[in-house]
């Protein structure tokens, strides 16, 4: 590896970091590629331990480079970038781009609606509602988690092979009102939260990108309201030119 500069004005974890970012984007390190430990770097750039982790954080933070912990630090698979403007499903990109999607159920039930759902769904607080949680996966990968909330109503309409299987709304695209639904969707950047953590197996604090969705039937009746979180190393969402 190239020398760091010492009397160049760019600080030293800067320096590391565009050496570490060229070898990525050369493709001398490549995608699920272990790269040298925080020890290796120290000794080969004579730097202390918190500039390298600095450098490393920064390429981490910025979904270059994925930790696991008692494994090392390995060089992040490029992110899948869906636009909603090419009116494709998620599955549908995930599909032709040769990645198998798929879904994994971990719970489901009724419960009752704190304000925020009980809001979106136009329902009194604490109503009962039923409540999905699923993980997306991409090649078996969890990339993200949606939870969503249905009103009683919908709930007992539920397909539950739809599940398991094709986009965010097979499970319910059946129903009547679907035909004429539309959707309102926000989108934000959020730091991972304890559930994150565990689902995703990302470190407290790694970027999540959080997109919560109403689905409205024509007449405005809520049939659904999702949150979803998508890793933010290996999920981008492109809106956009």
């Amino acid at each position: 590896m190239p020398k760091v500069d010492r009397s160049s004005p760019l600080p030293l974890h800067y320096q590391l970091k565009q050496h570490l970012l060229e070898k990525i984007e050369s493709g001398e390190w490549k995608p699920n590629d272990l790269i040298p430990s925080e020890q290796e770097m120290q000794n080969s750039f004579g730097l202390s331990r918190i500039t390298v982790r600095q450098a490393l954080s920064d390429l981490v933070y910025e979904g270059l480079l994925i930790r696991e912990r008692g494994r090392g630090t390995f060089v992040a698979p490029p992110k899948m970038t869906h636009s909603p403007e090419e009116r494709k499903s998620l599955t549908e990109f995930m599909t032709e781009k040769g990645i198998k999607p798929g879904w994994q159920v971990i719970e489901k039930g009724f419960v009752e609606a704190n304000k925020e759902v009980a809001s979106n769904l136009k329902l009194p607080h604490k109503t009962r509602v039923y409540r999905i949680r699923r993980l997306r996966l991409a090649a078996d990968e969890a990339i993200g988690h949606h939870t969503a909330y249905l009103p009683e109503a919908v709930s007992g309409q539920i397909n539950e092979a739809g599940l398991l299987e094709g986009g965010s709304l097979n499970y319910i695209s059946h129903i009547p009102q679907m035909a004429t639904s539309h959707a309102t969707r926000s989108i934000e950047a959020v730091a991972a939260s304890d559930l994150d953590v565990k689902l995703l197996h990302l470190s407290q604090g790694s970027p999540v990108l959080m997109i919560q969705r109403v689905v409205l039937s024509a007449a405005g009746e809520p049939l659904e309201f999702l949150q979803a979180r998508y890793r933010g190393d290996r999920f981008k969402y492109q809106i956009g030119d």
